[in-house]
């Protein structure tokens, strides 16, 4: 079949001038289901290479057959421009030919090798996708979900650093508080006790002035007392003698 593929290949290649052609004349043309198809009315050439095609594929003719048929429609199809849009259709049914082939009845699924490539592509895509996205996306959720578990956790671990600092804080204040009001009592004792030392001081200063100042009043009390003894002496003598002008 390979080589039957590669000659309806060459057919297309050497007309595939009309290409356009031929899919204009698709009209003309009609793929039924089953074992009958056909092409081109007035082209039997082309109709035995489909109908050869199906067998082939069936298993009902041989594969030479169907190499000799291809043979002769390639040599009539090259007269003539209808012939070879024919030849472009016979090459499409040739290379379409596991969809023209007929099912068995009853027949749903086809057990061949597409079924394990199919599978070897899905596990290799799976396979791809996971080491190229999945285990990506992935790694960096991970990652962020490590590093919001972190910030949580740093945040609980400064609350408890910001109570404890807190404290510190009261403690210092506390103790600056005492502190504080120690050094004003000691300051009021000592300012009270400078205070009355002052006093004291002053008291005794004043209490010696005073005394002092007494001393000297009655000094000056005595001086004048003994002066106004003498003057009250000579005061009544002289009054004395001018009362009574003659002497006793």
């Amino acid at each position: 079949m390979a080589t039957v593929v590669a000659a309806a290949t060459g057919v297309a290649a050497r007309l595939s001038s009309p290409v356009a052609a031929a899919a204009s004349c698709s009209s003309r043309t009609s793929f039924l289901s089953g074992r009958r198809i056909a092409v081109a009315a007035g082209l039997p050439c082309v109709e035995r290479v489909a109908r050869l095609a199906v067998e082939a594929k069936q298993g009902n003719a041989p594969v030479s057959a169907l190499e000799e048929s291809v043979s002769q429609a390639f040599n009539t199809l090259t007269k003539s421009t209808v012939a070879r849009n024919a030849a472009i259709i016979a090459t499409n049914v040739l290379l379409a030919l596991p969809a023209l082939a007929g099912e068995e009845k009853g027949k749903i699924f086809d057990f061949n090798l597409t079924l394990p490539i199919i599978a070897i592509e899905f596990l290799t895509l799976m396979v791809a996708l996971d080491n190229i996205w999945f285990k990506p996306v992935a790694a960096v959720m991970d990652k962020r979900d490590e590093e919001i578990r972190n910030k949580l956790l740093g945040v609980r671990d400064n609350s408890g650093e910001i109570k404890k600092l807190q404290q510190e804080a009261e403690a210092i204040i506390k103790a600056a508080r005492a502190e504080t009001t120690n050094a004003l009592n000691n300051t009021k004792r000592e300012t009270a006790a400078a205070l009355e030392v002052t006093l004291q001081e002053s008291k005794a200063r004043i209490e010696s002035e005073l005394a002092e100042a007494l001393a000297n009043l009655e000094e000056q009390k005595e001086e004048t007392l003994k002066g106004l003894d003498k003057q009250v002496s000579a005061l009544s003598d002289e009054i004395i003698s001018k009362v009574m002008p003659f002497s006793v």
